[in-house]
């Protein structure tokens, strides 16, 4: 654990310093005590489980460092998470009763129907119930604004104690793939425009690896690939929360005069739930097909309902990430050549090794299957390069990297900013 003291105000850190995930951010002044975020340390969890060796209980979780440990929660008051990536949002099995607040409870229960196999099962509240959470919206002791990340929506947090003014970015990208929110730097602007002693930033895409796109680029690129693509029917996989990524996609399809259909039925209702709560305009045709998830029943489902409606149209089937094998089985019911099928896979950076290894095999059955996979990194996390623009906006007195596996450099290049 890392202490900050401003005064009488404590800052802690329990997860998320020299490593990317796992944040955990506790705010001690006299008159409160307030966690931000509480996520599971992948890097940590990978170090100890896979596929044959899975935790028997939180607690283990916690004693072993994959998610924060008991004594970060003695005197909280209230916890608020930053969005709902899992390295963020951690487990809600909390040893003690406080309010916790999130974007929407009905996305997290969504979300939370993959947690039944393996050490995701631990993440669920003690209850199974996600009546007791709180709208982040509801709050009255901290301020927020929203910002632009992989995960709809997100936000950064501002908490002013009796001493200071403290901002917690979570993670967030500057550009954007599709405007559903005001410009993100403004939002960051507004929330520091009473001075900031504070800020806790992330720094995900220092001296990392990558290959990444502009969204401008991801656009450009995803258009020449349909202009150049002359089937009529494609499958597409992306990340069910990067909102604003699907609804760049879905516009791009329709300007192709494809059909997106939305073939499983947690993806299809995750959409269906946060494009209701922005209310955005569906103008084209846009299927989501409510499918069982086992079985014979999942297959006739789907065949009797939207079979004959698909055939002799430009689809766009959107597929989980582990639903390679539905590919297979739908070319075969739409009575379609899988040889020359496109395949796009817009996702996010992995977060484990194991995961590293799902996707080798999903690109195995792909190749087997004769499709040709295009993978495209839009990511989810600001680029270096814009570090001093963002200093410069928020322009605290000081900060403490987050998310990151190189503080020091930010911190250099934070001192070097703020003496030019």
């Amino acid at each position: 654990m890392m202490v900050y003291s401003l005064g009488k105000t404590k800052v802690k850190i329990y997860g998320g310093f020299n490593t990317i995930g796992g944040n955990c951010v506790v705010v001690e002044s006299p008159s409160m005590s307030i966690m931000l975020d509480q996520g599971v340390n992948f890097t940590q969890l990978k170090n100890f489980y896979g596929f044959s060796i899975q935790p028997d209980s939180v607690e283990e979780l916690r004693e072993m460092k994959v998610i924060p440990p008991k004594e970060a929660y003695e005197g909280i008051e209230e916890i608020y998470i930053s969005h709902l990536h899992l390295d963020h949002l951690g487990s809600l099995n909390i040893p003690k009763e406080v309010s916790v607040y999130v974007f929407s409870k009905e996305i997290a229960e969504i979300l939370s129907r993959s947690w039944w196999f393996g050490w995701k099962q631990q993440l669920f509240p003690q209850t199974l119930s996600f009546t007791d959470f709180k709208d982040v919206e509801e709050s009255r002791r901290i301020r927020y604004v929203k910002v632009s990340h992989s995960a709809f929506p997100s936000f950064a947090f501002r908490i002013d104690t009796e001493e200071a003014s403290i901002i917690y970015t979570g993670d967030f990208r500057l550009t954007t793939p599709y405007t559903i929110l005001s410009n993100t730097m403004d939002n960051l602007k507004e929330l520091a425009e009473d001075g900031v002693d504070l800020a806790i930033i992330e720094g995900t895409n220092f001296s990392r690896r990558m290959n990444f796109l502009t969204p401008s680029q991801f656009k450009a690129m995803f258009r020449d690939i349909l202009e150049r693509y002359d089937r009529k029917l494609l499958f597409i996989t992306a990340h069910p929360l990067d909102l604003e990524a699907t609804l760049a996609v879905l516009e791009l399809l329709w300007e192709s005069d494809y059909t997106p259909v939305f073939e499983n039925a947690y993806y299809a209702q995750l959409l269906d739930v946060t494009i209701d709560a922005i209310d955005y305009p569906v103008e084209n045709e846009l299927i989501l097909a409510p499918r069982s998830t086992s079985g014979i029943e999942l297959l006739n489902n789907f065949e009797f309902e939207y079979l004959s409606m698909l055939r002799d149209r430009k689809t766009a089937i959107f597929i989980p990430a582990t639903g390679v094998k539905d590919v297979k089985t739908i070319v075969k019911l739409l009575d379609e050549d899988t040889s020359g099928l496109l395949h796009i896979s817009i996702l996010g950076e992995p977060l484990s090794e194991e995961w590293i290894i799902e996707e080798k095999k999903i690109s195995n059955w792909l190749r087997f299957l004769g499709i040709t996979n295009y993978r495209l990194h839009l990511s989810g996390h600001y680029h270096p390069y814009e570090f001093k623009d963002i200093i410069k906006a928020i322009n605290p007195k000081e900060i403490v990297p987050i998310h990151t596996i190189v503080p020091k450099t930010m911190l250099d290049l934070f001192r070097k900013y703020k003496s030019t």
